[in-house]
């Protein structure tokens, strides 16, 4: 799902259609399809202007009707970016954003995007559960203990979590993005011109930029923050050499119970890449116990 439509949506949205958008998101949280009396309910708008604006949503792809007993909606995807996008754009964070994905993985779409003060940032829409929704459970321990949770809540979440490591990250001086803003799904970052470390770029000195990425997990442990999701795809090569670690929402706190498991698992992965790709002499698995027996002064 592009952001692009989302977008074009926006531009035909007033007031009302996003106290409306916001009125259905509301009632998601206790109903699986939002009639329109509780959507009106919500809104505080009247029931027959909501009827014929929320014909309006479903065919701007916004809203899903539902038709059985009663008429009923939920939010889209296209109808949760729009709402994240409205807010980010009133702000004044946002003032344009790219028609095509800058990047995409498995849960999240990145876009470049500009502020009103024509400063370039980075967009990313969280995608969790939409493509492997059945999965969340078991792979995101934040979504795990909640007894009720959609795909909005999930995303939200993500988003969430990820931008408060990126604040508690940035303000410790780890080499990570600088965190602007959020919306639901969205967070809002500052551009990192780079090359992501899975598609290999040449490296004049391997080792040293794989003993800077330790020095960084290094300095987020001591921070508070274990990334818990450490490879190749989220480390970026920067001008200098130098490593920018991304993609923090599946982070734990260093006092967490499981934080040596997941620390231990970040080294091996990442040590596992560059002895594989590049020929750096180390051993995964003596260098993971190695370092959590120095940092352990600091658990």
């Amino acid at each position: 799902m592009s952001a692009r439509f989302a977008v074009d949506a926006l531009k035909q949205l007033g007031e009302d259609d996003y106290r409306l958008l916001v009125a259905v998101e509301r009632g998601m949280i206790n109903h699986e399809y939002v009639d329109v009396k509780l959507v009106a309910s919500i809104s505080g708008l009247e029931e027959d202007f909501v009827n014929a604006r929320l014909k309006k949503l479903n065919r701007l792809g916004l809203v899903q009707r539902f038709k059985g007993g009663f008429v009923g909606f939920v939010l889209t995807t296209r109808g949760y970016d729009c709402l994240a996008l409205y807010v980010l754009v009133k702000r004044g964070t946002l003032s344009q954003l790219s028609l095509t994905p800058y990047g995409e993985g498995k849960e999240s779409e990145v876009y470049l995007g500009k502020t009103e003060g024509d400063r370039i940032v980075v967009v990313k829409f969280h995608r969790v559960g939409r493509t492997s929704f059945r999965k969340v459970k078991l792979v995101r321990e934040y979504v795990a203990d909640k007894r009720h949770y959609s795909w909005l809540y999930a995303g939200r979440l993500a988003a969430m979590r990820e931008f408060e490591a990126l604040k508690i990250l940035w303000k410790s001086r780890v080499a990570v993005p600088e965190p602007i803003d959020w919306n639901r799904h969205v967070i809002v970052t500052g551009y990192v011109e780079g090359d992501e470390l899975y598609l290999l770029p040449e490296l004049t000195d391997p080792k040293a930029f794989f003993e800077s990425v330790l020095q960084e997990v290094e300095k987020s442990f001591k921070a508070g923050v274990v990334h818990g999701d450490l490879s190749e795809y989220n480390v970026l090569v920067t001008r200098g050499e130098k490593p920018v670690l991304i993609d923090w929402p599946q982070w734990v706190s260093s006092s967490h119970p499981m934080a040596s498991f997941y620390l231990k698992r970040d080294i091996v992965n990442i040590a596992g890449f560059f002895a594989k790709k590049y020929g750096v002499d180390v051993d995964p698995e003596k260098l993971g116990e190695d370092f959590l027996s120095r940092l352990s002064v600091y658990g």
